[in-house]
């Protein structure tokens, strides 16, 4: 299967853009509800992981509040979920300070017997 870009000058209708999108995406099998605007939500999604501001990405996108939190945002609560793990509400910390710690070798032997061997 091959996706033929339309020309630099020629504007992409609506039409073929959907058409080469839900080719790509059903050749590995892969069969979404949104197909023109999944770059959308993606993008989003991509830029709050790495901690972006909601009114960044929002402005980014010309969304408005219920749009960007409604269709491409996730509804969980990223900065309560991100200080209840033990990371920093701000910033692209992940260090814990936990994970730096050793395990008491009983405990060890206990959850992997074969350890010693």
């Amino acid at each position: 299967m091959k996706i033929k870009p339309p020309r630099q000058a020629q504007e992409w209708s609506y039409f073929s853009h959907r058409e080469s999108i839900g080719k790509a995406l059903s050749s590995p099998g892969i069969r979404p509800s949104k197909k023109t605007h999944i770059n959308c939500g993606s993008s989003a999604r991509m830029a709050g992981n790495v901690c972006a501001n909601v009114d960044h990405i929002r402005r980014q996108g010309r969304w408005n509040n219920t749009t960007i939190n409604g269709a491409y945002l996730t509804k969980l609560p990223r900065e309560w979920m991100r200080s209840k793990a033990g990371f920093t509400t701000y910033g692209r910390f992940f260090y814990i300070a936990r994970a730096a710690l050793n395990p008491p070798t009983s405990l060890c032997k206990k959850l992997f017997p074969a350890i010693g061997e």
